[in-house]
């Protein structure tokens, strides 16, 4: 099982969308954070793991409710259910780097990413530059329901 997560937060604009990348794969597209959910963990969990292991965001992490779910195949074949949340941040950084942390094992482990909010409007097009479209549950997102100041 996998969990992903639409990370967002109240940006001038409106609502905006942490994604990332890997800088020294840049035909790997833009993600939002998510991966494996470890046994015995409960997949909500797994998406707020995820995001902090894949973009080191430092706000606080709120649930803002499942998104919805899915069955995909990997590139080698093989089969997977993910399952996308929504969170809510009041990461204060509008973009950064990170260094990914996890499982020893996995590729991207210890991978540079590079980490920026974008307006919901825009993510659409970048999410869909990936090997899995990630923008499938973008408009399930509720509008910022509070003006920015």
């Amino acid at each position: 099982m996998r969990a992903a997560s639409y990370v967002t937060r109240s940006g001038p604009g409106g609502l905006e969308l942490l994604v990332f990348h890997y800088p020294s794969k840049p035909d790997h597209g833009y993600h939002v954070p998510g991966g494996g959910v470890d046994p015995g963990e409960r997949p909500d969990h797994g998406a707020v793991r995820e995001a902090i292991e894949e973009t080191g965001v430092a706000g606080t992490l709120s649930p803002g409710g499942l998104l919805g779910a899915e069955l995909g195949r990997y590139g080698n074949g093989h089969p997977f259910i993910g399952l996308y949340f929504h969170l809510h941040t009041d990461e204060p950084r509008d973009a950064w780097s990170h260094i990914t942390i996890g499982d020893p094992e996995a590729w991207d482990t210890g991978v540079p990413v590079a980490c920026r909010f974008v307006p919901l409007a825009e993510a659409g097009p970048l999410l869909r530059t990936s090997w899995l479209d990630q923008s499938r549950y973008l408009d399930h997102l509720a509008p910022d329901p509070l003006p920015h100041h």
